[in-house]
């Protein structure tokens, strides 16, 4: 199996986008001064007719730029924090290196503008099968679009959080991408895996709107739906590939 990160793809939109927070300061940082400027040296007179719009326009000066500022401090923390790789994911990769062939291609912390985050994919001759990876401890009852977890007391109560709507989102985001590209045939699967030890993570199901496995038992569960799926293009999906990596 290829095992692959797209470290160079995240590293540079990270470089682009710290560039466009630089640029973005820098404008904001001009246009505050010139406010600052105009409200120190006033260049008109308060008697003036002209004077409300002198007034107006350094204050839209000095919102403008502290709004340039504010919005190049987002865009720098953004950079600075974007996700380059995901040891779940890597731990998930190399637990199915050793059992598919090199007609499987495994991509972990996946990162473009136009499909998102997603934690691992996987293509090879079934499809794409899309991965959400929990590192999580309990137990935990899933149905349908909705988890619960028992607390310390006994009691269930609603999960903070829904790794089946997020790998759903994934999916749809994924879909959309290629039905743009002309791959909209292409089946995509979807698949939550929980890497912590079985001994320390119950899981019970329902009518789950996605297959939910133990990162121990996952070929297993890769063979009883996405293995066992008819291939589909392989021209397709090779091209995919690219295009993700591209």
């Amino acid at each position: 199996m290829n095992h692959i990160t797209p470290r160079r793809i995240v590293s540079r939109r990270a470089s682009q986008v710290l560039t466009l927070a630089f640029l973005l300061a820098a404008a904001g940082l001009f246009v505050l001064a010139l406010g600052v400027f105009l409200f120190a040296v006033p260049l008109d007179k308060p008697a003036h007719p002209s004077f409300a719009l002198y007034s107006l326009v350094r204050g839209a000066f000095l919102g403008l730029g502290g709004l340039g500022l504010a919005a190049a401090a987002v865009l720098a923390v953004r950079a600075l924090t974007y996700r380059r790789d995901n040891d779940l994911a890597l731990l998930t990769g190399r637990a199915l290196e050793p059992l598919l062939d090199d007609r499987f291609t495994f991509i972990r912390s996946l990162n473009r503008r136009d499909v998102g985050y997603i934690d691992a994919l996987l293509a090879g001759p079934p499809g794409l099968m899309v991965f959400r990876i929990v590192d999580l401890t309990g137990t935990y009852a899933n149905d349908g679009l909705n988890w619960i977890r028992r607390d310390p007391g006994g009691q269930w109560q609603p999960a903070r959080f829904s790794p089946t709507r997020q790998a759903l989102a994934d999916i749809r985001k994924l879909q959309l991408v290629l039905r743009r590209r002309g791959f909209g045939d292409v089946p995509v699967f979807g698949m939550i895996v929980f890497t912590a030890d079985p001994s320390r993570v119950v899981l019970q199901s329902k009518s789950p709107a996605l297959p939910i496995t133990h990162l121990t038992a996952l070929h297993h569960s890769l063979q009883q739906g996405y293995l066992g799926a008819p291939p589909a293009n392989g021209e397709a999906l090779g091209a995919i590939v690219r295009l993700l990596l591209s």
